[in-house]
C-alpha cells in the first residue's frame, strides 16, 4: 500500500513539475482516480478479515500508556521538523514555493525537489490511512473522505500560504488541534454534520483572508 501510494505521488510530481499542470487539478483528478479505482477492486464494500497483527500493532498497543499513534505521529513530527529546518530539501522547499523563478537563479533544480515533495506527501497519506485503516478493522475505500477539508483547514489556521513560502510542521500541527477540538465539540453538542462542513469551510476563507491582510502588511 506504502508503495501503491509512492507511485502516485511520483505520477502527481511529473505531472506537476515536468508538464506543468495545475497543482490542485492534478491531486484533485488523481485522487478521484484512485477513489474509483479502490470502490471498483472492492465492489464498494469495507474489506474484511485483515490481519489481527494491524490492529494489535498499530491501534491497540501502548507504550508509556500513550497509544502507538501518537509515538508515530510524533516521530513524523520531529522527522518532518528536522527535514524542513536543517536539510537543504528543506529550504529548496520554502524558496520554490515563495517564488519559483528565484529558486531556479538561485541554481535550485526545482523539478526533483518537488517531485520528491509530493512523493513524500504520498507516503505520509498512506501511513496515515494505515493508522486508520488499524482503528477501524476493515478497509473501506470511502473512509475518510472529509479528511482533505479537515487537513486544508488545519494548515491554514495554522498559518500555511496555500500558493507556498510560508508555514511550519508546528503550526499546522497546532491548526490540526483547533480543527479536532472544533469538530468534537460540535459532535458533542450534536451540530448536524453538513454544517460542521460548512462551519470549516467558513473557518477556511476567513482564515485566508486574514493572511492576505497580513501578506499585503
Amino acid at each position: 500500500a506504502v508503495l501503491i501510494a509512492g507511485a502516485i505521488g511520483l505520477a502527481n510530481g511529473l505531472l506537476i513539475a515536468g508538464i506543468g499542470i495545475n497543482p490542485l487539478v492534478t491531486t484533485l483528478g488523481m485522487a478521484n482516480m484512485v477513489l474509483a479505482f479502490a470502490s471498483t477492486i472492492s465492489g464498494g464494500f469495507p474489506v474484511t478479515g485483515l490481519p489481527k497483527s494491524l490492529t494489535a500493532e498499530f491501534a491497540e498497543r501502548s507504550l508509556l500508556a500513550i497509544p502507538m499513534p501518537i509515538w508515530i505521529a510524533a516521530l513524523v513530527f520531529v522527522l518532518l521538523f528536522l527535514t524542513l529546518k536543517a536539510t537543504r530539501f528543506g529550504r529548496s522547499l520554502y524558496i520554490i514555493g515563495a517564488n519559483p523563478r528565484a529558486a531556479v537563479a538561485a541554481g535550485i533544480r526545482t523539478m526533483p525537489v518537488l517531485v520528491l515533495a509530493y512523493m513524500l506527501c504520498a507516503l505520509l497519506a498512506a501511513l496515515g490511512a494505515l493508522l486508520l485503516t488499524a482503528r477501524t478493522g476493515s478497509g473501506e475505500p470511502n473512509l475518510g473522505g472529509n479528511l482533505t477539508l479537515e487537513a486544508i483547514a488545519a494548515a491554514v489556521v495554522g498559518g500555511v500560504r496555500l500558493s507556498g513560502g510560508e508555514g511550519g510542521v508546528g503550526a499546522a500541527v497546532l491548526g490540526a488541534l483547533f480543527v479536532t477540538v472544533l469538530s468534537n465539540g460540535m459532535n458533542l453538542v450534536q451540530i448536524d454534520g453538513y454544517l460542521q462542513q460548512i462551519c470549516l469551510g467558513v473557518i477556511i476563507v476567513v482564515s485566508l483572508i486574514v493572511n492576505r491582510d497580513e501578506a499585503r502588511r
